[in-house]
Formats: C-alpha cells, sequence, structure tokens
C-alpha cells in the first residue's frame, strides 16, 4: 500500500469517527432532551390532597374526565383543562359566554341525570368529579368501588361554614395542582376575587340590609328554604342582604309559610332549576292565602337566581352579582 493510500485510509477512518462521535453526541442530546421535556410534563408530581375521608396520590396529571355536573366541567373549561373532560352529565341552562364553546365540544353523556356506571365506563375515565351525594353504590358506584377499578373519584365536598373559600377556592386549588395548572388556579382566583370586590364595594355602605327569603320549591303548607349552613346564605350577606333563616343552621330545610310570615322578608329570591322556573316559584307563593302580606309579596320584590349561580363554582360571581343588583338596583345604574 503507498503512502498516500494509507493516508487516504486515515483520513477516512478519523472522519468516520468524528462523525460517529457527532451522531452520537446528537443522539445523546436528544434522549436528555426528551427526558427533560418528560420531566417537565409532571414537575410537582407526585401531588397528595386529602378528600372525602382519604388521600389521594396523583403520580401524574389525570388523561380523561367525566365531570358529574355541567358546573364541573365549566371548572375544567376555565382552567384551559377543556381536553381533558370525555364527557359530563346534568346539563343546565344558560351557560356563561366565557365557557359556551368548550362546553359544546364536549360529550354530554347523560343530559338530565347522572349516568349509569356502565356508561360512564364506557369513557374509560380515569378521574370522576362529582358531589359526594353522586358517589352511590346504585349509580356511577361508590368511591371505595371506583377506587378498585382503578378510577380516581374527586368528591366537591360541602365544608362548614359554606364560603367563597371553603367551597370554590379550595376546589379551584386542588383542581389545578392535581392537573398541573397551579398558575391558571391561581390566576382564576386572583380574578373572582378582584370581581367580588368590584360588587361588595357598591354595597359597603348598606346601613339596613334587605332581609331575604331564598326558596328553592313550595308545598301547601311550607316551602324548601335556605339556612344560615349554605353558600347561597353567604352569598346574600356578600351582596349586603340578611338571610331571615341565617339562625338556622341548615342548608336545605322546610319552613312552614307561618314561619316564613313571621320573619317577613323584603325580598325572596326564586332558586331554580331542573326543569322549574322562577315563575312557577312565583305562582307557589301568590296563591299562598298566607303569604299575601309579605312583604316581597306584596311589593313584588323577587329575584331570579340559577341554582348553579350561587352553589356552583366558577358561576359563583355571576350569582354574586345578581343578588347584589337585585337587592340594591340603584347602587348598579
Amino acid at each position: 500500500m503507498t503512502k498516500a493510500s494509507r493516508f487516504y485510509l486515515l483520513f477516512i477512518l478519523v472522519m468516520t469517527a468524528a462523525v460517529l462521535a457527532s451522531c452520537g453526541g446528537n443522539s445523546d442530546g436528544d434522549n436528555s432532551e426528551a427526558k427533560n421535556d418528560s420531566n417537565e410534563d409532571v414537575e410537582g408530581f407526585p401531588v397528595t390532597i386529602e378528600n372525602s375521608g382519604r388521600e389521594m396520590t396523583f403520580e401524574e396529571p389525570p388523561e380523561r374526565v367525566v365531570a358529574l355536573y355541567q358546573q364541573e366541567a365549566e371548572l375544567f373549561a376555565a382552567l384551559g383543562l377543556e381536553d381533558k373532560v370525555v364527557g359530563y352529565s346534568i346539563v343546565t341552562e344558560d351557560t356563561p359566554d366565557e365557557y359556551k364553546d368548550q362546553i359544546e365540544e364536549m360529550d354530554v353523556i347523560s343530559e338530565d341525570d347522572y349516568p349509569s356506571k356502565e356508561v360512564m365506563l364506557e369513557k374509560d375515565p380515569d378521574f370522576v368529579i362529582g358531589s359526594e351525594r353522586t358517589f352511590q353504590d346504585n349509580g356511577v358506584g361508590s368511591i371505595e368501588e371506583l377506587d378498585e377499578l382503578g378510577i380516581d373519584a374527586y368528591a366537591t365536598e360541602s365544608e362548614k361554614p359554606e364560603t367563597v373559600d371553603n367551597m370554590v377556592y379550595k376546589q379551584i386549588e386542588e383542581i389545578s395542582e392535581i392537573f398541573g395548572v397551579e398558575d391558571r388556579g391561581d390566576e382564576l382566583i386572583e380574578d373572582m376575587k378582584a370581581d367580588i370586590d368590584e360588587i361588595t364595594e357598591k354595597v359597603d355602605d348598606v346601613d339596613d340590609p334587605v332581609k331575604v327569603l331564598v326558596m328553592s320549591g313550595g308545598e301547601s303548607s311550607s316551602a324548601q328554604v335556605s339556612g344560615g349552613a349554605s353558600l347561597d346564605s353567604y352569598l346574600v350577606e356578600l351582596a349586603g342582604g340578611e338571610n331571615v333563616f341565617a339562625d338556622e343552621d341548615e342548608y336545605l330545610f322546610e319552613a312552614s309559610w307561618e314561619e316564613i310570615v313571621e320573619r317577613d322578608p323584603d325580598v325572596i329570591v326564586t332558586s331554580f332549576c331542573c326543569g322549574t322556573g322562577p315563575d312557577d316559584l312565583e305562582k307557589v307563593l301568590e296563591n299562598s292565602d298566607s303569604m299575601k302580606d309579605v312583604t316581597a309579596v306584596k311589593e313584588n320584590n323577587y329575584v331570579a337566581a340559577q341554582v348553579e349561580d350561587t352553589t356552583g363554582n366558577v358561576r359563583v360571581t355571576r350569582g354574586l352579582e345578581k343578588l347584589a343588583k337585585g337587592f340594591y338596583p340603584d347602587k348598579f345604574d
């Protein structure tokens, strides 16, 4: 072999080694970046929260969510997590404009009631969110049963006292933590606080609060009303009113017409849902001989509030505004 041939062969070997080293370096770099990307996906995990009497630990964000109420689907839309929702149930009226497009893209798995266990499981969820009463053996299944199936069941617990902090912000904080979007959760809460502050500032100077009855149903001798343990009652106070049954440490209970007459509310909030409209509740009141001398009935002082606006999650600021404007319309001119 000539010198030139040996030199040429050595050159080829050196260049080949350099290329291989370069490829190897790039490959390692790509793997490193891939690993970093993977780590970023689960940054901040595992996450552990307490819910419904047990600890829930998440090694990574859930991927397939079933919401058992539309309000909970709206929460996921508010957090930019609408793509995670594979189905929701209990369709409600008057969806807020800011969530309408996202909600319309979600599958409805049961329109007027909770889905059966079989229907829910067809969506192959790894996370189900609903109130404690929705997780029943004869419904979608108990929390224990879903845990055994590897499905995380998150119950929107009713904490006492029922305040916006305990009932709304806490849930936003936990869901945003579970799904790794805490910044979005913080931003949502700050926006809601700002809205609430703006509303309450307008009624802060009220010297003589209006007396308010929150009614969600009625019969010939009694009405279903909200007691002092309810979020409705808390919102009434934030809106500058005074719940006439604030002294009753209950969420909902039956009050006789006589009790209502004795407390003589200035305003009646007709809390409606599920096919019953505010007009239906007003007719119940106006057809009751007992109620004809009550101030709110005589003066036709009714404020219609959809149940979801005063008991739901991200709608709560809208509910508060409806109440405050209904109690003191002159302050919002």
